[in-house]
């Protein structure tokens, strides 16, 4: 699944597995069909399809779509991967003759490999589940994770975000984007609430959720579109007392603050609400 502009993730993933794969399930969100990654993924799509969609920020719908095609088979093996992931070509080429065997001997349905589904056997009853932080729901039999058996990820999946990521402060407009844009029923919130007081994590998670909510209505109701450049816009005004309330009690909203509004690169890429640097002072010398 991505948008336009990845014809070079695109090859960099599929060139070097092309080879170990029957077909190509892509979903493509907002791109025209002559973007250059489009058109490649129609030469390689092999039994697949690509799939051209308006986005909507619920990655579960998204990602449904490839359960959905009606194209897969019960007990087909599905390799699931991100545009900055790179599956690796040895354990591709492993699948068939001792992957899944092995799967079958264990009663193994999933596969996960650093806490994410990797490679699974395909059930009518799948889903993809949450946003934006997702999860894979509806196969029988066991799920292992992988790392335990080959913790090496250049033999099993590359994560390449570190290096195709130039901008070390990515960061933060990602968590806010995801803070802002996402609607209700998103779980972004419930990154770092492991740092939070011991409690009940639930009512810990809807009293965040509740504030996220709150302030997306406040943008709304100020004229502010639900994305970036509208936070943006909103925070670069002198800070009223209603909108300070929110930055100092969410670490996401003080991060974006002091980086976009106020230049400051000290912030860190953390969910710990100890690291979130104090709003008064900052707005009040931002105000002048």
């Amino acid at each position: 699944m991505s948008g336009p502009n990845q014809v070079e993730n695109m090859t960099e993933m599929i060139e070097p597995i092309l080879d170990h794969l029957d077909g190509i399930i892509w979903v493509l969100n907002d791109c025209p069909k002559d973007d250059p990654g489009a058109r490649y993924l129609e030469t390689v799509k092999g039994a697949g399809r690509i799939i051209h969609r308006p986005f909507t920020p619920r990655y579960w719908h998204l990602m449904n779509e490839t359960l959905f095609t009606g194209l897969t088979e019960e007990g087909d093996l599905l390799i699931w991967t991100d545009p900055l992931e790179r599956p690796a070509a040895e354990f591709l080429k492993r699948v068939k003759t001792e992957i899944a065997p092995f799967m079958d001997e264990t009663q193994t349905t999933c596969i996960y490999y650093y806490g994410k589904p990797y490679l699974f056997r395909y059930f009518e009853t799948l889903q993809y589940q949450q946003s934006p932080h997702w999860t894979l729901t509806g196969y029988p039999g066991r799920a292992i994770e992988w790392s335990g058996i080959e913790p090496n990820e250049r033999k099993v999946r590359l994560n390449v975000r570190p290096e195709k990521r130039k901008d070390r402060f990515h960061w933060v407009g990602h968590y806010s984007r995801y803070y802002v844009e996402f609607p209700a029923g998103s779980n972004t919130v419930a990154l770092g609430l492991d740092h939070f007081p011991p409690g009940d994590r639930n009512e810990q998670f809807a009293i965040r959720e509740r504030r996220r909510l709150e302030f997306r209505f406040l943008m709304k109701r100020l004229g502010f579109p639900l994305n970036n450049d509208g936070l943006k816009a909103l925070l670069s005004q002198p800070l009223d007392p209603e909108v300070r309330g929110f930055l100092e009690g969410e670490k996401i909203l003080s991060d974006y603050y002091h980086y976009t509004i106020l230049h400051d690169d000290t912030v860190v890429d953390s969910h710990n609400p100890a690291h979130a640097k104090p709003i008064m002072q900052a707005a009040r010398t931002a105000e002048k």
